[in-house]
């Protein structure tokens, strides 16, 4: 790490620290949830609201970072996750618990948002792939090791929610003992809009792909520890299983990423659905035989799962002129977003009506329908058979069970800072009021005579010139034309001045 600007490795501890913590808590709910005896819909419920809240905090939390900087939000952010997770255990209520997991999940993405949006201002064109990879191992390990904490003590006490807390506390600790800057901001070109129904149109299965992607990852996450405590799993054997399926995505956005660079992405994301679809399918009777068997089925299922968003992510860019990256990944993480509201909640009424392999057959079915649209995209119509565009490099992404900014990291790309994205339709609608002002000042000045130079030389007289009362006679307007440069300054100073128009905003970079 030697290499990398000097606030990163601070960075990267605290980013150890927030990650175990999440992980632990994450896991920790759906076995607790299970103990307690909460029915699966609600289970289902109390997860989605994590989603939901994390779609709330990206938007609110976004002009804070603006206002008050990283520091302090990052800060507040891990005080609040710190004093939620203990909540938890405090008072064990699902509708208190509901509350706790909004919050909690608005924290974890202001958190996130500091994190990245700080690694890609400190990047430069020359480190950011060895950035990426630092940021994408400690990311998976981390996820990993909280899960894998879940063995440290019984889930049913106060004593995991409690660790889980001071893990978010402790992530405070190094940006608070070292004197660091924020990240360094660096001018680059305004992101251009795309509308949704243009982006469809472009890359339909880039966006479908996410939408999918954040059904299933966050169902997936939500739902599983919950699954092993039904199907009469260890405490053990659940942390062994989350964190061993983690671990593989690790491997698998290497291997897949590399593949889609020689092959059409949208071919790759139908074997993947393919995969998912049938491994889905024969997960649930893999359970009765054993646990091994289980473990190395699901592995091949979550490969497929956790690196379904960044190839959705990387087609979707094949499509898009530079300008456009920021804006089109915006809205595939909205899409996201709604995904893993829809799909915790949809996994457990599934699982409600036909038992704890009603998991599996959700993640199963939501991967089979992602088969058949990119079939129809694939041998459809003439378009959808045209070759594919000069496809960008497979960059993997952090794998992580919600949506952020990981657009900001990625390699093929200069990077964008966050406040430019978000400031952008602020200065358009800067621009077009000034152009709109100006296009209403020429309306009204006068043509003026071609042939007077005095007249056409300055504003104030031709404003003069139009102010002429229509009843003056011929000769009034010949003396008047006549009068020295004092007169006229006299009178003009007695008439308003047209509004000059308002400089526009320069544009973010």
């Amino acid at each position: 790490m030697r290499s990398l600007p000097a606030t990163l490795p601070i960075l990267f501890v605290c980013e150890i620290s927030f990650l175990l913590g999440h992980g632990l808590i994450m896991t920790l709910l759906g076995v607790r949830m299970s103990l307690e005896g909460f029915p699966s819909q609600m289970a289902g419920l109390l997860m989605s609201s994590f989603s939901l809240g994390f779609v709330l905090g990206s938007y609110f939390l976004e002009k804070r970072i603006r206002s008050v900087g990283h520091i302090r939000v990052f800060a507040a952010c891990a005080a609040m996750l710190a004093v939620t997770a203990m909540l938890h255990g405090l008072w064990v209520n699902p509708w208190a618990w509901l509350v706790w997991r909004v919050a909690g999940g608005a924290s974890t993405a202001g958190l996130l948002m500091v994190m990245e949006s700080w690694v890609s201002g400190e990047s430069t064109n020359d480190n950011r792939g060895k950035v990426l990879g630092w940021y994408l191992v400690i990311s998976t390990l981390s996820l990993a090791g909280g899960q894998w904490m879940l063995n440290l003590a019984d889930p049913a006490t106060m004593v995991l929610f409690s660790v889980s807390g001071m893990l978010f506390a402790l992530s405070l600790v190094p940006l608070s003992i070292h004197r660091i800057h924020g990240p360094t901001h660096s001018s680059h070109d305004t992101a251009h809009k795309i509308r949704f129904k243009e982006l469809y149109k472009r890359a339909p299965v880039g966006l479908v792909g996410a939408f999918t992607a954040g059904l299933m990852v966050q169902a997936f996450f939500a739902m599983t520890p919950y699954f092993g405590q039904e199907i009469g799993l260890s405490t053990g054997q659940t942390a062994q299983f989350m964190a061993t399926t983690t671990l593989v995505a690790l491997f698998a956005q290497w291997f897949l990423g590399r593949v889609s660079d020689r092959l059409d992405r949208r071919k790759v994301i139908l074997c993947m659905a393919g995969v998912m679809a049938f491994t889905g399918a024969f997960i649930s009777a893999a359970a009765e035989y054993s646990y091994l068997i289980l473990l190395v089925v699901a592995c091949f299922h979550t490969a497929m799962l956790h690196t379904l968003y960044s190839l959705s992510l990387a087609h979707t860019n094949d499509w898009l002129e530079p300008s456009e990256i920021i804006a089109a990944n915006s809205k595939l993480m909205i899409w996201y977003g709604v995904g893993s509201i829809i799909g915790p909640f949809s996994a457990s009424l599934v699982m409600q009506v036909v038992g704890p392999e009603g998991l599996w057959l959700f993640l199963g079915s939501a991967a089979l329908a992602l088969a058949m649209f990119v079939m129809v995209r694939l041998h459809g119509t003439q378009t959808d058979k045209a070759p594919e565009v000069e496809q960008e490099p497979y960059a993997p992404m952090p794998m992580m069970e919600t949506p952020h900014y990981h657009s900001e990291l990625d390699t093929r790309y200069d990077p964008q800072q966050l406040e430019f994205d978000f400031e952008f339709y602020e200065y358009e609608a800067e621009d077009e009021h000034a152009e709109r002002h100006e296009g209403e000042a020429a309306a009204e000045a006068p043509a003026g005579d071609a042939g007077d130079d005095e007249t056409a030389g300055t504003g104030e007289e031709a404003e003069t010139g139009s102010a002429a009362p229509a009843g003056e006679s011929a000769s009034d307007t010949a003396h008047e034309d006549e009068e020295g440069d004092e007169a006229i300054q006299q009178r003009g100073e007695s008439r308003p001045e047209p509004a000059p128009a308002e400089p526009s905003a320069p544009r973010a970079g």
